[in-house]
């Protein structure tokens, strides 16, 4: 008889994601940005450049959808999620991270047999215990499963993955000024605007430009960016959101 093959990293994402019956985790704002319109924990991933442990984080917020908002599941299949290949050191690299994590107040962890079950922690570092976002609390937004599913966290870097929670959080067109970034998210100019051409590059966000007139400008006149998500990540414009117009669309930037 023929022995099974071992299940894929697309088998697995899959096998825990199938199990929640939904097509997208919320994510609270307060990750990005704390009410006080500090840096939320986000900062933290990018100055450590922890690209793996933030994805090890949204996965676990995508798996754990129900009171008591915990997974116990062997560190290999994480490891197996994540595209680390079957060795000792990729389980050691996701404990590692569970210690990081644990280290932030983003999670808290128990032993569970041989296994170690990882209950959420609210968003913002505080250590409170986590609720699900609800329909009147407008301070959260959607990271679909797509991000998973279609392989665009093994495909992205850190400043993409970083750059694409931050747009998620925004209006379906929105413009963002990449010299703000560290005082509103503590993430430099640098990295954040690597991360829109990232997501540019790859065909997920449409860069356009506009005129804006200027007095005290040079020519009277400067350009401002305007974003919007595409692909998987794309949502449809808010009622009286104007759209970018016909020639404005080439995905260049200023």
């Amino acid at each position: 008889m023929k022995n099974a093959d071992p299940a894929t990293a697309q088998e697995t994402v899959d096998g825990l994601l199938d199990r929640t019956h939904r097509s997208s985790v919320p994510i609270r704002r307060s990750f990005l940005q704390l009410p006080d319109r500090r840096p939320g924990p986000l900062a933290a991933f990018v100055a450590g450049r922890r690209a793996l442990g933030l994805d090890l984080w949204t996965l676990l917020h995508a798996v754990a959808a129900k009171e008591d908002w915990d997974v116990a599941a062997p560190a290999m299949v994480w490891a197996r999620a994540l595209g680390l290949s079957a060795t000792a050191a990729s389980e050691t690299t996701i404990s590692r991270n569970w210690d990081w994590l644990e280290e932030r107040r983003l999670v808290r962890s128990e032993r569970e047999r041989r296994m170690r079950k990882v209950f959420l922690l609210r968003e913002d570092g505080s250590g409170r215990s986590f609720e699900r976002p609800s329909g009147k609390e407008r301070g959260f937004f959607r990271l679909p499963y797509a991000y998973f599913r279609q392989g665009w966290n093994r495909e992205l870097k850190l400043p993409g993955k970083a750059t694409l929670l931050v747009c998620l959080a925004q209006k379906p067109i929105f413009s963002l000024r990449t010299e703000h970034a560290a005082g509103w998210y503590g993430i430099s100019a640098d990295t954040l605007q690597r991360g829109l051409d990232e997501l540019r590059d790859l065909g997920l966000l449409q860069i356009w430009r506009r005129p804006k007139t200027a007095p005290l400008a040079r020519y009277g006149v400067t350009y401002e960016n305007f974003y919007r998500l595409q692909g998987p990540f794309v949502r449809a414009s808010q009622e009286g959101e104007a759209a970018a117009p016909a020639g404005e669309e080439a995905g260049t930037t200023a």
